[in-house]
């Protein structure tokens, strides 16, 4: 659990369990447990879905334009290159999930989990994150450009060559997590929170240059 309070999603035990045929503009989807299907290249405008658990749901290469979420949890779904432009997540959870490729550009993500999630190749640029604990993922070459952030934590997370540019890192902690390089801005790194081996990342990031001592013979 992050270090910061976080608010569970409200989601029933007891949920109707139903499978829709297809995904249409302006549907709502509340109060269902759906599972083992696919979804894959849709388009749907103003889709909402709240209070629901979705398990081995297969979304690929879809396109939900104003798109909403509330109190879900997602297990084991494939939102791989799925098109979440400017989208609305609350008290979403998303648990063994493979969202290689998702945009969540310019997306609100408060109150979310991502547990156990591959999420290599992701942009989460211009988007803004509150309270929003990453676990156990892989995040690799992902984007992280001009996020507004408040309360994020990334723990023992794969980053490398993640895209930092024109992000505040003041009190950003990564240091359980691994990296070989990242982008970042020099003018906004104050504060930032790494271990030893990535200081000396960072350091050789920004231009640094090592003098290592002679070895006496």
């Amino acid at each position: 659990m992050p270090e910061f309070k976080i608010e569970q999603p409200m989601v029933s035990l007891t949920l109707e369990e139903i499978l829709p045929e297809y995904l249409e503009d302006e549907l709502l989807i509340k109060n269902q447990f759906i599972r083992e299907t696919a979804f894959t290249n849709t388009d749907c405008n103003n889709l909402i879905i709240e209070k629901s658990r979705l398990t081995k749901v297969d979304f690929t290469n879809s396109n939900f334009n104003r798109f909403e979420c509330a109190d879900c949890h997602f297990e084991s779904c494939d939102f791989s290159n799925v098109e979440w432009i400017g989208a609305a997540f609350h008290r979403t959870i998303f648990k063994n999930c493979k969202l290689t490729g998702t945009n969540f550009a310019e997306a609100l993500l408060q109150n979310c989990q991502f547990i156990d999630c591959t999420i290599n190749y992701a942009s989460f640029n211009f988007s803004q994150l509150k309270r929003v604990f990453f676990s156990e993922c892989q995040l690799n070459f992902s984007e992280f450009s001009e996020v507004k952030w408040n309360h994020i934590e990334l723990n023992h997370c794969e980053l490398n060559k993640t895209n930092w540019i024109g992000t505040n890192l003041n009190k950003l902690n990564l240091s359980s997590c691994q990296f070989e390089s990242l982008s970042l801005s020099p003018d906004l790194i104050k504060g930032f929170i790494v271990n030893y081996d990535q200081a000396i990342i960072v350091g050789l990031t920004l231009g640094l240059v090592l003098d290592e001592p002679l070895i006496e013979k």
